[in-house]
């Protein structure tokens, strides 16, 4: 590989790694009040129910989220401290969205770095399985496969 295309497949993976930096870290603001109290309550997960959120539970506790999820929205309060209240409450489980900071960044960070690589094995392993293509059978290569099939 040219030196040139080196530093060409470098900056495509920097502004690759830049781009999914952004789009982790950037948290859209819902429009209105009730549009983020919905998304809150779509990210908690029911603390009795398995595996389904808040919004989906009939839980009795998932009521009782609901409402202090409201309340808390009412209050002007963050999303994180939000979350925070509720993992306080309920335990750490109850996020249904791991946080994109510190080790649990890996969450996001790994099937990324996975997928490129596998994108960069297969590129590689395309690039040497096309150059052998165009190689000639020569004659001491025909005859040792002759031999080959004659042989018992």
């Amino acid at each position: 590989m040219s030196r040139l295309q080196r530093c060409g497949w470098l900056s495509v993976l920097v502004v690759f790694v830049g781009s999914l930096a952004m789009a982790i870290t950037n948290d859209d603001v819902p429009a209105t009040v009730a549009e983020r109290a919905y998304e809150i309550k779509a990210n908690t997960l029911c603390p009795v129910c398995d595996g389904q959120n808040v919004l989906e539970s009939n839980a009795p506790v998932a009521a009782a989220i609901r409402r202090q999820v409201d309340e808390l929205v009412e209050e002007d309060r963050t999303n994180e401290e939000i979350h925070a209240y509720l993992a306080r409450q309920y335990g750490q489980d109850v996020n249904a969205k791991p946080p994109g900071t510190g080790i649990s960044s890996l969450v996001w960070i790994i099937p990324v770095l996975v997928a490129v690589l596998a994108v960069g094995v297969l590129s590689s392993s395309f690039k040497k399985w096309r150059s052998g293509r165009g190689k000639l059978v020569t004659e001491e290569d025909r005859e040792l496969v002759r031999k080959l099939r004659d042989e018992p």
